[in-house]
């Protein structure tokens, strides 16, 4: 199994009632309440000349995926802990697809060239 093909291991965030927990995820990051209850709120976002902010309340056994990047607060309403699992790196930033993307017109190419040589 090659390294990019592992999912990267969940940190474990515990709170306290009343306690808040502020982390940087990535889009797509995902979030598991294994137990208690906690509010989230994404990062905002702007939209021309308003911010949006999500607002999540999500109690033992819900999971959330993170639309957008950026900086997340946790609120834990009760004891709370939750598993982040961290987004995974986007395929186009591996070198190998790079290169098999870059060559892919140049084995079309050599198909083709290779097809209309054979028909004559």
């Amino acid at each position: 199994m090659r390294t990019e093909d592992r999912q990267a291991a969940p940190s474990k965030i515990q709170l306290s009632a009343g306690q808040s927990h502020y982390l940087w995820t990535g889009r797509d990051t995902v979030l598991f309440i294994q137990s208690g209850s906690i509010r989230l709120r994404e990062s905002p976002e702007w939209m021309s000349d308003t911010i949006l902010s999500t607002l999540s309340t999500l109690r033992e056994g819900h999971h959330y995926q993170i639309e957008r990047g950026g900086r997340t607060c946790l609120y834990a309403t009760q004891t709370a802990e939750i598993l982040c699992y961290p987004s995974m790196k986007p395929r186009y930033f591996l070198l190998d697809f790079v290169v098999r993307l870059l060559s892919a017109p140049t084995r079309r190419l050599r198909t083709m060239a290779t097809r209309f040589m054979a028909s004559k």
